[in-house]
């Protein structure tokens, strides 16, 4: 699954890349490593109110839900939305076809087994600068603190040859988007066979990992650095 990736450009320059304008650019924040689990507010494209960079929350809360702390709760299982069921689970569902966003990243981390040892990679692209990873979002109002709270789901596939010998119990990794495709994407008038077909997955010739520090792992260091993401020649002690 996609649960730790690296979102470290500057606003200046993620809008000057894309040619968009950012919205509450002072709440974009510099990540090497960032947790999932930790819900940060991330930087995504989507067409809310106007085709712009925004920050919504990782962690999708369905507008459905009654109260924070279920909000809460369902954020943790909703990191991710898999490809292959996204049409039918309830808090999906009625995101997939109307509310779809990219989130643009400078890669991502997984873990390999090996033996009993689980050994973390980056992930990034050979030649460029991001990966673009389909997502959806949804808005949910905080009745308890009186706040609308935006949150985005990152959605994932089956592993490509690379990922599934990295990811090699779960085979799983997040659906990267063609750059040429991010426009359909976040069209809320693509038709759903559409949809359908820019959720097919990528292969690994653009892609390219590398064994980082296991410090990425530990609980108890600071991994959001800058030297997280660099290639480690064998695998020793933090």
């Amino acid at each position: 699954m996609c649960f730790h990736t690296t979102q470290k450009t500057t606003a200046k320059d993620l809008k000057k890349f894309f040619n968009l304008p950012m919205i509450a650019e002072e709440e974009h924040t510099l990540f090497h490593h960032v947790n999932g689990f930790d819900h940060p507010k991330l930087a995504v494209i989507a067409r809310y109110g106007e085709l712009a960079l925004h920050h919504f929350r990782w962690g999708l809360i369905p507008p459905f839900i009654k109260n924070f702390d279920d909000a809460l709760k369902i954020s943790h299982q909703t990191l991710n939305a898999k490809s292959e069921s996204i049409f039918e689970k309830p808090s999906f569902r009625n995101c997939i076809m109307k509310q779809r966003c990219v989130i643009p990243v400078n890669g991502f981390f997984e873990w390999k087994h090996v033996g009993k040892d689980k050994l973390p990679f980056f992930i990034h692209p050979k030649s460029h600068e991001f990966f673009l990873l389909a997502g959806i979002y949804s808005h949910w109002m905080d009745t308890q603190h009186n706040e609308l709270i935006n949150t985005f789901s990152i959605i994932t596939t089956e592993a490509n040859e690379l990922m599934a010998d990295i990811h090699n119990t779960k085979k799983r990794m997040p659906l990267i988007l063609d750059q040429r495709n991010m426009n359909d994407w976040i069209d809320d008038e693509l038709p759903k066979t559409s949809v359908i077909e820019l959720m097919q997955g990528c292969d690994d010739i653009n892609m390219a990992a590398h064994p980082v520090s296991k410090i990425l792992s530990s609980k108890t260091v600071n991994s959001d650095i800058p030297e997280i993401t660099e290639p480690v020649d064998s695998y020793t002690l933090f």
